[in-house]
């Protein structure tokens, strides 16, 4: 539990030094991809984002080693005391049948384990969008404010600090390839507890295209560590829609993968968003593939105590929007009641009449 107590001691420190508030009045999600964005949830805020996929790998130089099953991944976050901290919980469950080649002949067994179980924090360092100076239109300019400014290149800037628990070491450092690995050497072993740095940045332009890249380093303290860096960019395609591409690199000692992600994104309302996905390896060495879906649900308790007049407003119009439409709802309900009543007493009294000749 040192590093555990290291992390916490770390964003103790920061956080001292460092307020600024970042609620957002739409769901923020991480899905469907594997980069994390640099904003948070605000304090009262309590998110789950859940994901189902079909995962396939192949090392066909390596034992002709063959892994196939499902994953299912959770994260759930909230924020913490202050606007700009919040803690988030993940964990990656895959359950497969794997197959190799070794000197008895083909085997095959089934298993299941955690992949990534990891506890962290995430700091925003610094938020361009609270000087709203440098956002101001540009009135000489049309094409100014269309094209890319300066101030985009700008980014959000975040921290995140985590601890990676292993259990079992079904598949350590999530490595699906783990038990062909060890007829070459010695057992693959994560340590019980490793820990997790990466910075996060954040840039939005071109009316609402959004790049993030996270630059990490993973399963610190263990044998095999991992320097990881991964890129995403969100593209609005209607009001609603959204397309996503993400590359993602992973490099150590044990193994190096390029991996790319492609999807999309659809917005409910400003609380649920879903998602669907599709992410393959440049390389075949191993060769993964996966498809998914997933859903990111707010349970939204924030008090807005301190955020601009700006968002106050809009949550405060969807409220009324919200408040009016269940009104309209009940008056039509009602009104269809009675229409139904007096279509069953204008039939009823029909029928008497005619029952009456």
């Amino acid at each position: 539990m040192n590093q555990f107590c290291a992390t916490l001691c770390l964003f103790s420190l920061l956080v001292s030094s460092v307020v600024s508030s970042q609620y957002t009045p739409i769901i923020n999600s991480n899905r469907p991809g594997f980069t994390q964005g640099a904003f948070s949830v605000g304090p009262g805020v309590y998110q789950l984002e859940f994901g189902a996929s079909y995962r396939q790998d192949r090392f066909a130089s390596l034992a002709d080693a063959k892994s196939t099953g499902a994953g299912l991944t959770l994260d759930l976050r909230t924020g913490l005391i202050l606007q700009n901290l919040e803690l988030i919980y993940r964990v990656d469950y895959q359950s497969d049948q794997i197959s190799f080649n070794n000197a008895s002949g083909r085997l095959t067994y089934n298993r299941a384990g955690t992949k990534k179980n990891t506890l962290g924090f995430k700091l925003l360092l610094f938020d361009p969008f609270r000087n709203a100076e440098w956002y101001k239109p540009n009135t000489k300019s049309y094409k100014a404010n269309r094209g890319i400014r300066a101030v985009d290149l700008i980014p959000a800037v975040s921290l995140y600090l985590g601890s990676e628990l292993s259990l079992g070491n079904i598949y350590p450092y999530g490595e699906p390839f783990s038990p062909v690995f060890n007829l070459l050497s010695p057992a693959l072993e994560q340590n019980q507890i490793s820990g997790e740095v990466m910075l996060i940045t954040q840039n939005h332009f071109l009316n609402n295209f959004v790049l993030v890249t996270n630059w990490g380093k993973r399963y610190l303290g263990c044998p095999y560590e991992q320097n990881y860096m991964s890129s995403s960019l969100m593209i609005p395609i209607k009001k609603k829609l959204l397309g996503f591409v993400e590359q993602v690199s992973l490099n150590s000692e044990l193994s190096t993968d390029v991996l790319l992600t492609v999807g999309a994104v659809y917005l409910f309302n400003e609380n649920i968003q879903v998602d669907a996905f599709l992410s393959h390896t440049f390389k075949n060495t191993p060769s993964m593939f996966a498809a998914g879906i997933g859903v990111s649900y707010r349970i939204d308790r924030y008090n807005d105590n301190g955020i601009p007049h700006e968002i106050k407003e809009l949550r405060k119009r969807r409220k009324k929007n919200r408040i009016d439409r269940k009104m309209n709802s009940e008056k039509i309900n009602d009104f269809k009641d009675r229409e139904r009543e007096r279509k069953k007493g204008e039939r009823k009294q029909k029928k008497t009449s005619r029952k009456n000749k």
